[in-house]
């Protein structure tokens, strides 16, 4: 399959590193580095030959379901 048949939706958005996901949607970097707590988490990623790489609106999608919370931040219980 060439370029010019890969369907819209597929080719739309680019792939990021961890470093440009983490930024992105201020998440730990080793959730996303450490391949232990992204099977443990659930978060969505591809493997490209040794490379890990991310769609920023997957990842959003997954942090809005999931509730995931940045490090420091506190849970207040009224």
């Amino acid at each position: 399959m060439n370029s010019s048949q890969v369907p819209a939706a597929i080719g739309s958005e680019p792939f990021v590193d961890a470093r440009e996901a983490g930024y992105a949607l201020n998440l730990p970097m080793y959730y996303l580095t450490n391949a232990a707590q992204r099977t443990k988490l659930k978060i969505p990623h591809y493997r490209i030959g040794r490379m890990v790489r991310f769609k920023v609106s997957e990842l959003a999608e997954w942090q809005a379901i999931h509730g995931a919370r940045t490090p420091g931040e506190e849970v207040v219980h009224d």
